[in-house]
């Protein structure tokens, strides 16, 4: 659950968090992030200036990949900023290890 707590909790408390990812995040169903991020899309544009990185990844066999999918579409839908990786691979350690390599340079980026 910590890819799905860590999409919870950080775009929740913008007031906390500026670089926000999820690896294979259980997002939960598609018609409850209208309310689960009812702060994020509020003020698209507000989040934006807050957020300096959202990243959402997910392998295309992983079971939660469709979910992942719809959460990015729903961040479009309203206009926040963010990249969506869609991978190759399951709910594993080896995907979410490619994405901590590809997500951790991102993190000390100047200006991020």
């Amino acid at each position: 659950m910590g890819g799905g707590e860590a999409l919870t909790i950080g775009l929740n408390h913008l007031e906390l968090f500026s670089h926000v990812g999820g690896f294979s995040a259980a997002v939960g169903p598609a018609a409850a992030f209208p309310k689960t991020y009812a702060s994020l899309v509020a003020d698209g544009k507000t989040s934006n200036q807050k957020l300096r990185l959202l990243w959402v990844g997910c392998g295309k066999e992983d079971g939660l990949f469709d979910a992942s999918k719809s959460f990015s579409e729903f961040l479009t839908q309203h206009r926040i900023q963010h990249t969506f990786h869609e991978s190759s691979g399951a709910h594993t350690w080896m995907v979410w290890r490619r994405y901590l390599n590809e997500i951790a340079p991102l993190l000390f980026q100047s200006g991020q």
